[in-house]
């Protein structure tokens, strides 16, 4: 099922826990799998770090999730889904690389 939708997916959202390392080690895992399924292209991606209202407990720093977000050539943003904070900023983000990507690739038929 994952396969599917990352096959056909038109925008991918990388969620990961701040306070939770594993999810971070997994998202890294997640990617891999995209490139492979999409060989090696990439469909529009955020890095997500989920949970910014628990960030006393934050063990994945902003720095390091910066960097990683760098390295795949993709935004990185930080939310709450809790509290809601960003959540419609992302969904916007994403949306609007989707349509971009769409715009970009579209060849009208000649006359």
């Amino acid at each position: 099922m994952m396969e599917d939708w990352i096959k056909f997916g038109q925008g991918i959202l990388l969620v990961f826990s701040i306070n939770d390392y594993e999810s971070f080690e997994k998202i890294k895992r997640i990617y891999d799998k995209i490139l492979k399924i999409n060989k090696n292209k990439k469909p529009p991606m955020l890095l997500v770090g989920n949970k910014l209202d628990l960030e006393n407990e934050r063990v994945v720093s902003y720095s390091e999730a910066k960097e990683l977000a760098e390295s795949w050539g993709v935004e990185y943003c930080e939310i709450s889904s809790k509290n809601g904070f960003d959540c419609q900023k992302i969904i916007e983000k994403i949306t609007k690389k989707v349509i971009d990507l769409q715009r970009d690739s579209y060849h009208p038929p000649s006359p």
